[in-house]
Formats: C-alpha cells, sequence, structure tokens
C-alpha cells in the first residue's frame, strides 16, 4: 500500500512536470504570446499540474518534510491556484496581471519552500532540492526567455520519477521525528 501511495505521489508531480514543460516549451518554439488563447489554456492546466504536484509531494511526506517543507508546499499549492485564477481572468477579460502576480510570488516562495525542505531533511536526495529551488529561480526569468520556465518543470519531472522509483518500505520514509531515510 505505501508503494502504492508512493507511486501515486510520484506519477501526480511528474505529470505536473511535463504539463509545465509542454506549455513552456510551445510558447518558445511558436510565435506565440503569453496572451495567445492556446498558451493561456495551457499555463492554466500546467499550474494545476503543478498545484496537484504540490499536493501530492505534502500529502504523501507530510510531517517528514518539517516546516519549511510542508508551509512551502501548502504554500505553492496555494499560489498555483490564484496564478491559475489569474490566467483565467486574463483569459476571460483580457485582465487579471496583478492576480497572476501574487500567485507567482506565492508559487515561488513556496516552491523555494519545499526545496529547503527536501535539502534539510534529506528524505529524497538532497539534489532533487537544489533542482528545485533553482528551476524555481529559473522560472522567475520568463519573461525575458519563455524556455527558462522549463527548468521549473524538469524539476517536478526529476522529483516525481525519484519519488516513483522508491519502495518506502526500505527505510527511506521513517518517522517524523528524526529518520531521514535515505543516508540511513
Amino acid at each position: 500500500m505505501a508503494k502504492l501511495r508512493c507511486q501515486r505521489a510520484g506519477a501526480v508531480a511528474a505529470v505536473g512536470g511535463i504539463v509545465w514543460i509542454g506549455w513552456a516549451a510551445a510558447l518558445s518554439a511558436t510565435g506565440q504570446t503569453a496572451t495567445s488563447l492556446p498558451i493561456i489554456a495551457g499555463t492554466i492546466v500546467s499550474a494545476l499540474g503543478v498545484v496537484a504536484g504540490h499536493y501530492a509531494i505534502e500529502d504523501f511526506y507530510g510531517a517528514r518534510m518539517k516546516r519549511p517543507g510542508t508551509v512551502g508546499a501548502w504554500a505553492g499549492g496555494l499560489g498555483g491556484l490564484v496564478f491559475a485564477a489569474g490566467q483565467l481572468v486574463r483569459l476571460l477579460s483580457g485582465g487579471g496581471e496583478a492576480i497572476i502576480a501574487v500567485g507567482v510570488l506565492v508559487l515561488v516562495s513556496g516552491s523555494l519552500l519545499v526545496a529547503v525542505g527536501l535539502v534539510r531533511t534529506r528524505i529524497q536526495p538532497p539534489w532533487l532540492g537544489v533542482v528545485l529551488g533553482l528551476g524555481t529561480i529559473a522560472f522567475l526569468g520568463f519573461e525575458v526567455q519563455p524556455a527558462t520556465a522549463t527548468a521549473y518543470g524538469l524539476a517536478w519531472v526529476a522529483l516525481g520519477q525519484d519519488l516513483y522509483r522508491f519502495d518506502p518500505p526500505d527505510g527511506r520514509f521513517g518517522d517524523a521525528d528524526g529518520d531521514y531515510g535515505w543516508l540511513n
């Protein structure tokens, strides 16, 4: 049962990353702008995919990620929802920039806290936290070069893939008070 939960959380996080890569790559490769209808629709779907990834990571790890990671997962999920809502407002009325800005700020803050939680607690290899942190920072360069957003999606794919392939009974996911798994 634990393996199935682990695989489900990993698959959700990885699919969220793949969808995120899809819209970022489509925006980079085509002549479309961030306000084009297909790009906005892809952004909404990908933001909801990342929200599901944040929730899946928090749902599986729970208290094992300690305070920065758990708070970050909830903040990132909330930021992703606000970001998606802002994109929906943009789709329907052409506005929503302030909502999008708040959503991005909270999404980035939450993702950075998840990255810190992953590195700090070592429940997954620390390089995954570093990759998520770097991908999150790269996402901030989206306005300059849309392709930078793909790094954020790749980080979620790596995180989901790592979570999917490990078997929880190996001691990796010990109790929340001090057994940080993969180093033991």
